[in-house]
């Protein structure tokens, strides 16, 4: 759990809050008006004030925020760089602007990072005098307070706006009215992209009633809360009408300064068409009936109340005080915005214009202690695995054990079937190597019983031989490669069973069979089985009347066609045909091959 705090010049705001699963819960809250003392009486009142606040409960981390004339926010621009040199030239940026003063804590925080829309670098430099900060540094200490941050209120705005509402389209304003400083947060794409804070407040609409009534500003103060109206003048009573001018005088002045304010962030942005789309209000100075419908039509764009608390649970207090004390417009924006940052991690926009030391204090709790926990927790996972893995696998081991002496009659009878898979292939090759030598001679029969029945009349034969392949076209060492390079296999395909055919290719990926469709080699399940493929072919030497029906060259056709049988792998084809020593006859030569 941490705190906001919020020390305004007329009020101490502070928030306890605690970080749950689901966001953030409100612990506590307090709102303690401070009286108006000057010097160390005033250091007093507010340290009896923070006591009181926060109670006795031990060393708290706490973030406190800044405003007023003490702090200045300047916008700067880089252009692409590595982000090593960007961070060397903001140092520059810092050691220019501090120059030879010693009274000053800096600091910067990039606002966006270059893109395709931007190319550049947009950074918020927040400067701070020593004494404002110490001063509130040392408040906190005293209080028994462990100060994580000192952060600008217009960065607080921005986290409480953030934690409350969804990113919206367009240009939003977030503007925090209190009584001597207003603070300011322009919101892009759910990006802050400018800050500014501004000595100018409610006070002046303090300062126009006393002006007219001739009051002090503490009575005058007092009227306007009461009385101050800037509704239509239809509604307004007889006593809010007396002090109508001087309000509506007053709400005229912080229209301009919104509508300059607007202005000035264009200059800083470099960006002329920046346009506002939207404008949040909150604090303590928008309360004055009538403000936001005022502004809105003044500014001619849409104005609503700033509702911080939406999605924050804020049932311990609203248990404690009632749902009074969150009424809107609240002023316990900025409270409740710093006590956010204290959790809102290292991605968060934030300056912290802090001294060294408390810096450095800083970034041990929101990067190194954070980088010890994460370690811690994954070695505490990583021995909580091992410990997990080691006892996983005795009980893996012992379940194993079960199933393979559950399972070894079925693994026995597998290995059985493959064995005689092995030997069916191997036997099935034996019996193919022993019957192939006969395919010719059974082939011949073929023939002989086909040309029985379909042996034209004009058609004689006057020889028929059995040969090897290309018999008589090539020599003895030719014929013998052929053979020995023609081989026949034997294989088990996945899913097809045992196969055998003649070897047509064999690569590195597949295996193509004569006939058959190509085998992929990871198919192929145990050993390829090979031997010596023997060719045979019939060779026909006839002659064939030169008048018979149809042609010559039709009818020796016609005769091919019907010797050849592709389911059987047998292929006739004409090889030579000339004129005969008979007048009136052609011989011819026939080849049928046996595949």
């Amino acid at each position: 759990m941490g705190y906001g705090i919020d020390l305004g010049s007329t009020a101490v705001k502070v928030v306890a809050l605690r970080r749950t699963l689901g966001g953030y819960k409100i612990t506590g809250a307090s709102r303690v008006r401070t009286p108006r003392l000057e010097g160390p009486e005033q250091k007093t009142a507010l340290l009896k004030l923070l006591h009181q606040a926060c109670g006795a409960n031990g060393q708290r981390a706490a973030v406190v925020g800044l405003s007023g004339r003490d702090i200045n926010l300047q916008v700067v621009q880089q252009p692409a760089m590595k982000a090593a040199n960007y961070r060397v030239m903001m140092g520059y940026e810092l050691d220019q602007r501090k120059g030879q003063a010693t009274d000053l804590y800096l600091d910067f925080c990039t606002l966006r990072e270059p893109d395709q829309f931007f190319p550049q670098y947009l950074a918020l430099i927040g400067i701070g005098k020593n004494t404002y900060v110490d001063d509130r540094i040392d408040l906190l200490a005293r209080t028994g307070l462990d100060v994580r941050d000192a952060v600008p209120n217009s960065f607080a705005l921005f986290s409480a706006y953030r934690n409350a509402y969804e990113a919206e389209g367009g240009t939003i304003l977030l503007l925090d009215i209190g009584s001597d400083n207003m603070d300011m947060a322009f919101v892009r794409g759910g990006k802050l992209i400018f800050a500014r804070n501004a000595s100018s407040g409610a006070r002046v609409f303090d300062g126009q009633v006393s002006g007219v009534l001739s009051l002090s500003m503490e009575d005058a103060e007092r009227v306007k809360v009461a009385r101050a109206n800037l509704g239509p003048a239809a509604n307004v009573a007889e006593e809010e009408d007396e002090i109508r001018g001087p309000v509506r005088s007053a709400a005229g002045q912080i229209s301009g300064f919104i509508t300059s304010s607007i202005n000035h962030a264009k200059l800083q942005l470099n960006d002329r068409e920046l346009a506002v789309d939207k404008v949040y209000l909150s604090g303590g100075g928008a309360r004055v009936r009538g403000l936001v419908e005022y502004l809105s039509g003044a500014l001619k764009m849409p104005v609503e109340v700033l509702d911080p608390f939406r999605k924050v649970d804020t049932s311990s207090v609203d248990r404690m005080a009632g749902e009074e004390w969150r009424e809107l417009p609240t002023d316990m924006t900025i409270a409740l915005g710093l006590g956010q940052l204290l959790s809102a991690g290292p991605g968060a926009s934030t300056l912290s214009i802090l001294p060294d030391q408390v810096k450095k204090r800083r970034n041990f709790f929101r990067h190194t202690l954070w980088l010890a926990v994460g370690g811690a927790a994954m070695l505490a996972a990583l021995l909580f695995l091992t410990v997990l893995g080691i006892v996983r696998k005795g009980s893996h081991g012992a379940a194993l054990e079960k199933f393979q002496a559950a399972t070894k009659d079925v693994k026995d009878r597998i290995e059985a079937m493959d064995a005689l898979e092995v030997e069916q292939q191997q036997l099935a090759a034996k019996v193919d190597s022993l019957m192939w030598p006969a395919t010719g001679g059974r082939g011949a029969l073929d023939v002989v019983a086909r040309l029985k029945k379909t042996l034209p009349a004009g058609v004689s034969l006057r020889e028929f031989r059995l040969t090897e392949p290309g018999a008589g076209r090539r020599g003895d060492r030719e014929r013998e490669r052929e053979s020995t390079d023609r081989v026949r296999v034997a294989v088990n395909v996945r899913g097809r069973g045992l196969v055998i055919g003649e070897v047509e290719n064999d690569d590195s990926t597949e295996l193509r069979l004569r006939g058959q469709q190509p085998i992929p080699k990871n198919e192929i399940v145990g050993d390829v089985v090979r031997w010596p493929s023997s060719m045979r072919e019939v060779t026909l030497v006839g002659e064939i009347d030169e008048n018979i029906r149809g042609g010559p060259r039709d009818a020796l056709n016609a005769l091919k066609e019907q010797l050849s049988d592709a389911s059987r792998g047998v292929k006739a084809s004409l090889k030579s045909q000339k004129q005969s020593d008979k007048p009136g006859w052609r011989v011819f030569e026939m080849v049928i091959g046996f595949e």
